[in-house]
């Protein structure tokens, strides 16, 4: 259990988001009462930042839980920890750290070993057309 109080800390909740499989979303716990927890969840809404990142936000809405649908306690009161970076006063967007933004493909990226092994294939199906209508002409019907 928590040796100090949960409160604004930041958990996994199993969801059912009318997919009809139940996720694991991230809220945060606004009171407690027992095994009774009162949470917020961390929403997509439809703004988008400067870049076109999509902006989240915690729901007006509060929606109590039992402690068996928490599937994991982050440990945290800290967006940041979790892969958000707040862009405004309670928005936040999330950074993905394995992001491929930066990515520069080199000269020898192997694009073009793959277009030459397509440019070969044609080779063989005309060389195969070619053999084909050879094996043919010299046949009388």
């Amino acid at each position: 259990m928590y040796q100090v109080s949960p409160v604004m800390s930041l958990i996994r909740v199993w969801t059912d988001v009318g997919t009809g499989k139940n996720v694991s979303l991230v809220a945060r716990i606004t009171e407690t009462n027992g095994a009774i927890f009162s949470i917020q969840y961390l929403s997509s809404t439809d703004d988008k930042d400067k870049h076109g990142c999509t902006i989240y936000r915690y729901e007006d809405e509060v929606y109590q839980i039992d402690d068996d649908s928490i599937t994991h306690y982050l440990d945290t009161d800290d967006e940041t920890d979790i892969g958000f970076k707040e862009v405004d006063t309670g928005a936040w967007i999330r950074i993905d750290e394995e992001s491929d933004d930066d990515y520069v493909p080199s000269e020898d990226d192997g694009d073009d070993e793959e277009e030459e092994e397509i440019e070969d294939d044609v080779e063989v199906e005309d060389d195969f057309e070619d053999d084909f209508e050879d094996d043919f002409e010299d046949d009388d019907i």
